[in-house]
């Protein structure tokens, strides 16, 4: 079994964050993020369910609910998952991105120094 931080779902291996990898919590208690139980899940008999990759125990969605409706988010993981977690990843890489722009333009209006040797 890999054993994985407790901050990133235990299937995909990625963080779980407050846009599109929530945690959520199957009846077994064991926690994984919305895209891996969404692959995860199956429909039979007209009902939507999801086998733990861990303990293999079924957690079986009532009728018209979707994975998100019916289980519950692991709110200990939530409180550790910054608010601003995907803005800040943006602002990153936007702040980076200028940073390099305007290095590159540093050194354009700069002239060529050669030491004097």
């Amino acid at each position: 079994m890999v054993l994985c931080e407790d901050t990133e779902c235990s299937v995909c291996l990625l963080p779980y964050s407050r846009m599109d990898r929530i945690p959520r919590v199957l009846h077994c208690r064991h926690t994984f993020c919305d895209p891996c139980l969404e692959t995860m899940s199956q429909v039979r008999s007209g009902l939507l369910m999801v086998g733990c990759p861990l303990c293999r125990r079924v957690t079986c969605v009532g009728r018209g609910l979707s994975l998100q409706e019916a289980l519950w988010v692991n709110s200990r993981l939530w409180e550790q998952i910054p608010e601003d977690d995907d803005a800040a990843g943006e602002e990153q890489e936007e702040d980076k991105l200028k940073q390099e722009t305007e290095g590159e333009t540093l050194e354009a209006k700069q002239p060529a120094v050669q030491p004097e040797w």
